[in-house]
């Protein structure tokens, strides 16, 4: 071998020793820094340190789709709203659904007997063969929950009304003598607000049309205008 071809050969190993260095060195040092997250990231999963992100995470809810339509009973923040509301605080109108004459007026006269704000006591627009119908808006779904406890079989309908009116609308299946008695244990005040069946929060629920009219609530808040301010006269020159 040549002199030439040695000190080839040298310079080829020196490259190839240089190379290996520096894969080693870069190779080491991501290692070593994806250990140091990971050892972070379990620190911050095991709450011993605090994460620089002070706000969460939120995937936006794809299109949501559901055959269930009834609302859930609402939940308690704090200050008992899983629980019944007096019945003086639930304003109501009752609907006839069927040909029987006087059954509305007859099923609003037993809850006023009970404390609950009658509105009205009327026909429906439409017959009703099934046997209670609760329908109601958003801020009445605590007073909806209350007064259906008087009935054994209801079905909750929200709709896109304001305000806290509860409409009872009464279907051919139903009878006054079918009410609960005011001892039924279903009635406790102190029984948490329960569905019968399968909810979903009210957010999740589509609303049905309201209808038309809306009685006046006579326990909403009124609204008392702001006066404008008045201008302070000028001084006279």
């Amino acid at each position: 071998m040549t002199s030439r071809s040695r000190i080839l050969r040298t310079r080829r190993e020196v490259v190839r020793r240089h190379r290996r260095e520096r894969q080693f060195l870069v190779f080491g040092l991501l290692i070593g820094l994806l250990a140091t997250v990971a050892v972070i990231a379990y620190a911050m999963y095991q709450g011993r340190v605090n994460s620089p992100i002070d706000y969460a995470f939120v995937t936006p809810p794809p299109d949501f789709e559901s055959t269930i339509k009834w609302p859930c009973a609402p939940l308690d923040a704090g200050n008992n709203e899983n629980l019944p509301m007096e019945p003086g605080q639930v304003t109501v109108r009752v609907l006839n659904g069927t040909d029987q004459q006087g059954l509305a007026g007859s099923t609003l006269e037993v809850l006023k007997g009970r404390g609950y704000v009658g509105v009205g006591a009327t026909n429906w627009n439409r017959t009703y063969s099934e046997y209670v119908r609760i329908q109601f808006g958003e801020e009445g779904l605590r007073p909806a929950y209350t007064v259906a406890a008087n009935f054994p079989e209801y079905v909750m309908v929200l709709d896109n009304r304001q305000g806290a009116v509860v409409d009872i609308i009464l279907g051919a299946l139903f009878d006054t003598k079918d009410i609960r008695p005011q001892y039924a244990p279903e009635l406790d005040p102190a029984i948490e607000l329960t569905a019968p069946v399968q909810c979903l929060p009210i957010a999740l629920v589509p609303q049905e049309p309201a209808p038309r009219i809306i009685p006046v609530d006579p326990l909403a808040p009124i609204e008392t205008p702001t006066p404008s301010p008045t201008a302070s006269p000028s001084p006279e020159s």
